[in-house]
């Protein structure tokens, strides 16, 4: 008798706020949330999370839904969804493709 293992999904997101956070504050606003995500690493502002594929959608709803951390006001952005962590962090948190990024959503003069 075979067993599937989990398909993952790891989610990129940046957390705006008035300074940047530790990885133990950011996980202990992730610990109440429904959805259950793991935090796979952050780094002061930006965060990669990972849930199971089924629940991607309800965890990317509850990354958005966290308005607080470590006590202050924030607002969390999600970047993007891959299926690897080497995936997600070249396409969503090297420098260089939050750079592209956000020079593509600049308007034209």
């Amino acid at each position: 008798m075979s067993t599937r293992r989990p398909r993952y999904r790891y989610i990129a997101f940046r957390v705006e706020g008035p300074r940047a956070f530790s990885p133990d504050e950011v996980l202990e606003a992730l610990r109440g949330l429904p959805a259950r995500p793991h935090l796979v690493g952050f780094n002061g502002r930006l965060g990669l999370a990972r849930c199971i594929h089924v629940r991607k959608d309800e965890t990317i709803a509850a990354l958005r839904s966290i308005e607080r951390v470590a006590g202050e006001s924030v607002r969390t952005v999600t970047l993007g969804t891959s299926g690897t962590i080497r995936r997600a962090t070249s396409k969503y948190l090297d420098d260089r493709a939050t750079q592209s990024a956000r020079a593509s959503r600049k308007e034209p003069l």
